[in-house]
């Protein structure tokens, strides 16, 4: 139980750091933009899968929340794979929209780990 606990910890760590790569990508041009939405749409894709993973043996509510977060990050990794021939301005959007997205995942997972506290009490 203590490594799904560790896993989900760590799992918010590396969507807050995907959060502010993307945040730091809104200024590049659009190749570099480019490059890294796919790149971090590959990250996003596999921080979702690992929620995945550490759902397993959590108690309901965290379960709720790891999936919530899982499918945040899948929509935030099919935005990434939409970008192949997308112009300026659609890169932008669709980094904007992962940004939310990974927010989004950051907020569930939070919400995962207060809920774990709370069955523990």
């Amino acid at each position: 139980m203590s490594t799904n606990n560790d896993a989900i910890e760590k799992a918010r760590t590396d969507v807050q750091n995907l959060h502010k790569q993307l945040e730091a990508s809104a200024a590049k041009n659009q190749a570099a933009l480019r490059t890294d939405v796919q790149n971090a749409g590959m990250q996003a894709q596999k921080l979702a899968d690992a929620l995945r993973t550490a759902g397993e043996g959590q108690h309901a509510e965290a379960q709720r929340h790891l999936k919530d977060a899982a499918a945040r990050l899948d929509e935030a990794a099919k935005h990434a794979r939409d970008v192949a021939g997308a112009g300026e301005t659609q890169l932008k959007e669709t980094n904007q929209a992962m940004l939310s997205k990974a927010r989004d995942a950051v907020q569930k997972l939070s919400e995962a780990i207060a809920s774990r506290r709370t069955a523990k009490v």
